[in-house]
């Protein structure tokens, strides 16, 4: 089966970073998060999309006050290498872009148990530790880089077959 790659995310262009982090990493996902619980009460919801609060597990902080994390806060870094990059970089289209409404719909599709969609949370395990993206797979892009494959390509190759599905058959990779 060929597993669908939708999204991966950065925990810097990514809302849900900044949530989970406010969370903390033993927020409990899957039970509706206290966030949703306060904006009820308070008589401001705070949703997803409009009358939508919660997604499988998925809310935005409630705190209209709430402030984005100070390491995700700056906006002018250095060019190269945090350069604005194109939203189709290659012609055509290889990579499609996503945004976090169809990430948060994936995420649902998985809770309800598809398989063939898949979200991968690419920040490193100290990110990771703090929150992950509900219902993604984990998978540091430093594993998944340039230099990783310089290094030991089968790594590389085993990592794809084991976290995406991919069947090595034989050197050629479905």
């Amino acid at each position: 089966m060929k597993t669908k790659l939708l999204a991966i995310a950065i925990a810097s262009v990514f809302t849900l970073g900044a949530q989970a982090d406010f969370l903390g990493a033993d927020h409990n996902w899957n039970n509706g998060s206290s966030a949703v619980k306060s904006a009820k009460k308070a008589g401001k919801p705070v949703g997803i999309t409009k009358g939508v609060l919660t997604i499988a597990g998925i809310s935005r902080n409630a705190d209209n006050g709430n402030m984005v994390d100070p390491a995700f806060a700056k906006t002018s870094r250095p060019c190269p290498p945090f350069c604005i990059q194109p939203t189709a970089p290659f012609a055509p289209a290889a990579v499609e872009t996503v945004t976090e409404l169809d990430v948060i719909n994936v995420a649902q599709l998985i809770s309800f148990g598809d398989a063939d969609n898949m979200i991968i949370d690419a920040r490193t395990k100290g990110w990771a530790k703090k929150g992950m993206i509900p219902h993604a797979v984990n998978v540091p892009f430093t594993k998944l880089n340039s230099k990783a494959l310089a290094k030991d390509p089968m790594a590389v190759v085993e990592l794809m077959v084991e976290k995406f599905g991919v069947k090595d058959l034989d050197g050629v990779l479905d």
